[in-house]
């Protein structure tokens, strides 16, 4: 009786119900599906390693580093816990903009592109354009807060292992005091014995070779320094060894701090006027950054050139200070030695020769390329001439 009257007061209940449910289970699919799906969910049902972090202030100062490199609010090993690892490629979310990049141990990238970088001096990871620091738009972020999400699981795991290397800041681990503090005489082209020397830094003791390198300098009676890493307010910080603070007193350091970046013109104009200071002082010369590598590495290939040097001299002077710090065999550890030649001393060059091949690079007349790349950024031509003959020897000191 009841079911009866139910039925005659609601002839379509049944179908309105099925109806409802039908609607219910297609809404609570979309639902799932909504939130399991998206463009750069990975293939574990959305399980991507992601963490959530600010630009952070560094050594208690800023948030930016004097290379331009934001500094983030955790470590390599947070990295490590949320599921990251290095030669991921990941994507760093700030505000809307959203930009994929690699994570490294090092600065592995050419100029200007995007990394995450775990390196082992920083007290945090930081991101950057490469060697140029961040654009402006990237800037004044203190304290902004970024997401950093997986987005391919070791997209340049080739790059991470073929660059990778560390190095001990112990003596007894190295073969010589000279190897240790990455020194030696530049002699390639028509460079003359005993007048240009490249090391780490004498001054600050940041990776413990200070001390190996003031010795170095002193017994070889360097009489000036062209320093590519110190402002006035850093040498002024430093407790230096005895020889090296004789120099910094005696005014015979002259300080040229630059980012390296050698196709930028603010490198470029201040190393410009860096030597045309450095030619009305006398030799032996030191030239030096923190470690001699990059910096130091663009600079002495520049002057290397300019003397004569072959591509293939300028190569090995620039390697010798991954076989100092390294122990990279130049012989046999050749796919490393390419993508360093290839990812960084080949862009110095390309620029300073003005070509736009690499390949081109073992047939360039260097010492015409390089005298018309500084003629045509500030230097004379008197300038020049005399650069290269107090380097070769033919000027007297």
């Amino acid at each position: 009786m009841t079911k009866i009257q139910l039925r005659d007061a609601h002839p379509h209940a049944s179908f309105q119900n099925i109806c409802r449910m039908s609607f219910t289970l297609l809404f609570v699919g979309m639902l799932s599906m909504a939130s399991s799906c998206s463009d750069d969910d990975d293939e574990d049902g959305g399980n991507v390693p992601m963490l959530t972090c600010t630009i952070k202030s560094y050594n208690t100062i800023e948030s930016y580093n004097e290379f331009g490199a934001a500094m983030l609010d955790f470590t390599a090993e947070d990295m490590a816990k949320a599921g990251f690892t290095l030669g991921d490629v990941i994507t760093i979310t700030i505000g809307k903009k959203k930009i994929d990049m690699p994570y490294y141990d090092g600065f592995y990238g050419r100029n200007g592109e995007y990394l995450c970088v775990a390196y082992p001096t920083y007290p945090t990871i930081c991101f950057t354009a490469n060697n140029v620091g961040l654009p402006e738009e990237l800037t004044g972020l203190e304290g902004t807060r970024i997401t950093i999400k997986l987005k391919e699981k070791g997209g340049k795991i080739d790059v991470q292992e073929a660059l990778s290397m560390t190095y001990s800041n112990e003596r007894t681990k190295y073969p010589s005091d000279e190897a240790f503090a990455n020194a030696r005489e530049v002699t390639v082209g028509n460079i003359a014995p005993g007048l240009l020397y490249r090391t780490s830094s004498p001054f600050s003791d940041e990776i413990c070779r200070a001390y190996y390198v003031s010795d170095y300098i002193e017994g070889q009676g360097v009489r000036t320094v062209l320093n590519l890493a110190d402002t006035k307010e850093k040498m002024q910080s430093y407790d230096m060894p005895p020889y090296s603070r004789t120099l910094w007193e005696n005014d015979d350091v002259i300080l040229c701090p630059l980012k390296a970046d050698p196709t930028a013109d603010a490198f470029n104009d201040s190393l410009i006027v860096a030597l045309q200071k450095l030619i009305s002082h006398p030799t032996p010369y030191l030239v030096h950054c923190v470690e001699g590598k990059d910096r130091t590495g663009y600079v002495c290939a520049l002057l290397e050139g300019l003397c004569g040097a072959t591509y293939e001299e300028m190569v090995y002077d620039y390697l010798k200070t991954y076989e100092n710090y390294y122990f990279l065999d130049l012989e046999k550890d050749r796919k490393v030695c390419d993508a360093l030649v290839s990812l960084r001393l080949n862009m110095c060059l390309t620029y300073y020769a003005d070509v736009e091949d690499e390949a081109e690079l073992p047939n360039v007349d260097y010492g015409k390329a390089f005298a018309s790349f500084l003629l045509n950024h500030g230097m004379t031509q008197e300038q020049i001439d005399r650069l290269v003959d107090t380097l070769t020897g033919k000027a007297g000191s």
